[in-house]
């Protein structure tokens, strides 16, 4: 089992339909939504070895996306294999875009493939 996040995204969009979603009951910063926020023991319950995040270069929250694989490798998660993967020059999702994909987009797709595609030991 593993974990992929593509491009990781906080931003006021995602606080107005994150508060729809939870009746307005929890914020942004809750452990649901923002990872690194979760008590460091509580990584231990993460049930994959493996995780991938992916970010773009140009999107304004990408430190927040290093501050979750920061916080994943310091964790008591105790998994194998944390990769950050940054796509230089672009903006969130810019894969999602049918205007502007093209070989960074392609690239992406083939790290996220390639990911998936390793086997686990034991399954």
């Amino acid at each position: 089992m593993a974990l992929i996040a593509l491009d990781p995204r906080f931003a006021r969009r995602v606080e107005r339909t994150w508060g729809f979603v939870c009746a307005g009951r929890y914020g942004i910063d809750h452990p649901s939504i923002n990872p690194p926020a979760m008590p460091a023991e509580q990584w231990a319950t993460l049930g994959c070895r493996r995780a991938l995040v992916t970010m773009a270069g140009l999107d304004t929250l990408r430190d927040r996306g290093r501050r979750y694989v920061d916080t994943l490798r310091g964790s008591a998660w105790g998994g194998e294999e944390v990769v950050l993967y940054e796509t230089d020059g672009e903006g969130h999702v810019h894969f999602l875009n049918k205007s502007r994909q093209g070989h960074k987009a392609d690239k992406e797709m083939d790290v996220v493939v390639s990911f998936m595609k390793v086997r686990q030991v034991g399954s």
